[in-house]
């Protein structure tokens, strides 16, 4: 049996030891860094996860106003609950997130609002779009223009361009690249009841063109000439009726005042689209004068075989039947009597005499047209301008009234009274026409003709078609009247003006009096 003594007590180690106390403390410590380098790589692992995903995914923590611009120096008045970009300690979502709330985006920093610095015309608020027409370039302008209804379609013209517009029915449109300078247009044969066949530049092209007279139709209106007030875009342009009286230097009648005009607001665009809207707003304003107000005029129109004369003191002009062998401006073909050009109705301080201005002309007609030669003595040549504006420089004017009997009283020319211009070109070398009269049908033409030139003077010899008066070949009969005069204008100045003017007629004042001409009477 062993001895206790033998044995060597070892004793009972007291909890509250130093040296147990110091092996505690390394323990917890060696726990806190482990737990620490294991939240610092799961914080790093969800950030690189984060990254890869995306901006948007489920792990992204929205952050309040801090993407919407980024500063230099911070502002005091900061939301304080916003998140800083630049956060020292990552901050790791909790297991399930909530969607962010749907929020209108912020504009980024350095990516302006457009603003456009032309304003829109309020006007064309109905037919804008900012998508396919941009902002406007320039403030509205109005503009000389001329519009024709088609049987599926429309036709539009603008001075300030000088371009014919197609519309068609199903929203697109085109320009129109082919040139009209007066030449023949091409005909598609008699229209049917109740359409025009459309003459002038919108004639032409739907003359030449197959596409376009089989996409439109025939016309279902007769041409109109009207003021427009149009504004640029920078894809495309806006269109509408302009509410003002005149828009020309010479005061052409703006036909949006005439009782059947549909006002016109249209917008297009270089997608080759255009849309209307209805203009709801009536002209506020009429025309100051009677003569601006003319019933429209029509190729079918007749005149009335009449035998009613104007005052002989008028005149009464003789056309013998005949044609013309050849247009050469000698006279040969001219064997009757000339009658003179003796009255001073403008300009008679101006006029020097008859070496300054003088004339006398011969009539003849056949089915063809009238027949006009002009001798004219001017000392000082002067082309007249092209164009409305012929008036002002050398040439002749003529009056022509084709139902004399029907308004014998009325003062004020209307649909069948014609005033035409013919007028040398600048080389005096060929015959440019222009039709003032009726207003509907105001036009250029350029009919069979010649020009010669001697010193102090100039000789005109033109066929004027019967068409130009709106006179068909059933109302030619020999001994029909019809009411007429014929003047000559004079300019010796370097400026455009009308300075002088001789007529055959010594009561006429102005240019569009009926009651003023003299009488044409077509000779047996």
């Amino acid at each position: 049996m062993a001895n206790p003594e033998d044995f060597e007590m070892i004793p009972e180690q007291d909890p509250r030891s130093p040296q147990q106390s110091s092996h505690r403390r390394w323990f917890w410590i060696a726990g806190i860094v482990l737990f620490g380098i294991f939240a610092f790589s799961v914080g790093i692992g969800w950030a690189t996860l984060s990254n890869r995903l995306g901006p948007g995914s489920a792990t992204e923590v929205p952050v309040a106003a801090a993407t919407s611009q980024v500063t230099a120096t911070p502002s005091p008045q900061a939301d304080a609950t916003a998140t800083p970009l630049n956060t020292a300690t990552p901050v790791a979502p909790p297991a399930t997130t909530a969607a962010p709330t749907a929020t209108a985006p912020l504009a980024p920093t350095g990516v302006p609002t457009r603003v456009c610095t032309v304003p829109l015309d309020s006007q064309f608020v109905p037919v804008f779009d900012a998508g396919t027409m941009g902002c406007p370039i320039a403030a509205t302008s109005i503009v000389w223009a001329a519009y024709e209804d088609f049987e599926r379609g429309a036709m539009l013209w603008r001075s300030d361009t000088n371009l014919s517009y197609i519309l068609y029915a199903d929203g697109s449109w085109a320009p129109a690249n082919e040139m009209w300078n007066g030449q023949e247009i091409p005909s598609r044969g008699a229209p049917p009841a109740g359409r025009y066949h459309p003459e002038r530049g919108f004639g032409y092209v739907w003359g030449v063109r197959d596409d376009v007279f089989v996409r439109l139709g025939w016309a279902t209106m007769p041409e109109k000439g009207f003021c427009a007030a149009v504004q640029p875009f920078e894809q495309g342009f806006a269109l509408a009726s302009a509410l003002v009286s005149s828009c020309t230097p010479d005061n052409l009648y703006n036909q949006v005042f005439d009782p059947g005009w549909q006002l016109l607001l249209i917008g297009f665009d270089n997608t080759g689209r255009w849309r209307s809207a209805a203009q709801t707003v009536r002209p506020p304003i009429t025309p100051t004068s009677p003569a601006q107000q003319p019933a429209t005029a029509t190729a079918t129109s007749t005149a009335v075989a009449s035998t009613a004369a104007r005052p002989p003191q008028n005149g009464i002009f003789m056309a013998r039947p005949g044609q013309v062998a050849a247009l050469d401006g000698q006279f040969n073909d001219w064997p009757g009597p000339w009658i003179p050009l003796n009255t001073v109705m403008q300009g008679q301080e101006q006029w020097g005499g008859s070496s300054d201005l003088a004339g006398a002309f011969q009539l003849m007609w056949s089915t063809d047209g009238l027949y006009i030669a002009v001798q004219v003595t001017d000392d000082v040549l002067r082309a007249a301008p092209d164009g409305s504006d012929q008036w002002q420089g050398d040439g002749v004017e003529v009056q022509f009234d084709r139902r004399l009997a029907d308004d014998f009283a009325d003062t004020r020319a209307n649909d069948d009274d014609t005033q035409i211009g013919l007028a040398p070109d600048t080389a005096f070398e060929s015959l440019r026409g222009y039709r003032w009269l009726p207003l509907a049908a105001e036009s250029r033409f350029n009919p069979p003709s010649a020009v010669t030139v001697a010193p102090g003077q100039y000789n005109l010899e033109v066929l004027v078609p019967w068409l130009y008066f709106d006179v068909s070949s059933s109302d030619l009969q020999p001994g029909t009247n019809f009411g007429f005069n014929l003047s000559l204008n004079d300019n010796d100045a370097e400026a455009l003006a009308q300075q002088t003017v001789l007529s055959a007629s010594p009561a006429r004042t102005t240019y569009d009096n009926p009651t003023e001409w003299g009488t044409l009477v077509l000779g047996r």
